[in-house]
């Protein structure tokens, strides 16, 4: 009899764990169940894919908004990637696939704030989770939070990253403190450049970095991110330095460098124009490489006092140690020019 009540006790704590559940509460404030265990994660964000990844949950991925094109080094270092179908537009608006979404089953969905679809994903039954990134506040707190919800593992990692987070950005700060506001370089990220320019404005994560790295940012005047400006505004910034994000594989600094409308601007007179870093996501964008992004552009608005520092090197290391792949160094000279993958 005694047997019979330990195997009923045994089963009954066996299927209350089947089904257990977690709630946390998202950047919106909203309560969220989901499964105690996640083993199936779709991400509608794509700098979020990385991060994932990096907490060691990148084979739980059966859903992405992210193809190969977009990101070929996540690809490449998370090869599980691969059977993940590519269920989300990145359209603006646009809603994807939802038979692709339904059918991969997923435990939770995350996306970033304001996804428009997001009531959407819910009324279909979908454990839908939102995530806010405007800065490296929020950034450890992104990284932290999605550890919470992956399970322990994954926020041990997660705690590894804000710490790190947390030392190079104190490093840095300290460092910079005694350069004047009037001594700091006037700097132009642009995230779009050919038929159009588009710069980053205040209230982003590109301004974020900037102002970290001992910057000004020149197009500050404008409010968030991907703002379409004219040549003529340009001109009138006139930065001293220039960084274009690396989202076309076909830009080069030339393509500024040797544009006749920008010959007066002083970043072009002495030749600080640069390709931004592309690694697992973009460095300069919503990503967990944004804390490589401020150490390589504090080193180009500060060479002297960055001297010693070797990029290339903390490159190696930070992938060693965070997405668990040993980088070469020609694979991280590659990530720092914005070069894809062979």
């Amino acid at each position: 009899m005694k047997h019979g009540i330990y195997i009923f006790f045994m089963l009954l704590i066996g299927y209350t764990s089947a089904f257990a559940q977690q709630t946390w509460t998202d950047a919106a404030n909203n309560s969220v169940s989901f499964p105690h265990s996640i083993e199936r994660i779709a991400d509608a964000w794509p700098a979020h894919n990385a991060i994932v990844t990096m907490l060691g949950s990148g084979d739980k991925i059966v859903a992405t908004i992210v193809t190969p094109q977009m990101c070929p080094w996540l690809y490449k270092i998370n090869p599980h990637m691969q059977k993940a179908t590519v269920a989300f537009s990145t359209d603006s608006g646009a809603m994807g696939s939802m038979e692709e979404l339904l059918k991969a089953k997923p435990d939770v969905v995350f996306v970033s704030s304001g996804n428009r679809n997001r009531e959407l994903f819910k009324s279909l039954g979908l454990n839908v989770f939102e995530l806010s990134l405007v800065d490296f506040s929020s950034l450890k707190e992104t990284v932290l939070l999605t550890g919470k919800v992956l399970g322990q593992k994954a926020l041990i990692k997660a705690e590894a990253y804000a710490t790190y987070l947390e030392e190079v950005t104190r490093s840095i700060e300290t460092k910079l403190k005694p350069i004047p506001q009037n001594q700091k370089p006037k700097v132009l990220h642009l995230s779009g450049i050919g038929a159009s320019y588009v710069a980053d404005g205040s209230d982003s994560m590109m301004d974020a970095w900037i102002r970290l790295a001992g910057g000004i940012n020149v197009a500050s005047e404008l409010r968030g991110p991907s703002k379409t400006v004219s040549i003529e505004q340009i001109v009138a910034w006139n930065p001293d330095i220039v960084i274009i994000g690396s989202s076309s594989r076909s830009v080069q600094a030339s393509d500024f460098l040797e544009n006749p409308v920008f010959k007066t601007i002083a970043a072009v007179q002495t030749k600080k124009v640069y390709i931004n870093p592309k690694g697992m996501f973009f460095w300069d964008r919503y990503s967990a490489e944004a804390i490589l992004q401020v150490q390589w552009a504090a080193q180009i608005f500060y060479p002297e006092i960055f001297k010693t520092f070797d990029i290339e090197q903390e490159t190696i290391s930070f992938y060693t140690r965070f997405f668990d792949y040993p980088l070469s160094k020609e694979e991280a000279r590659m990530i720092i020019q914005g070069i894809p993958p062979r």
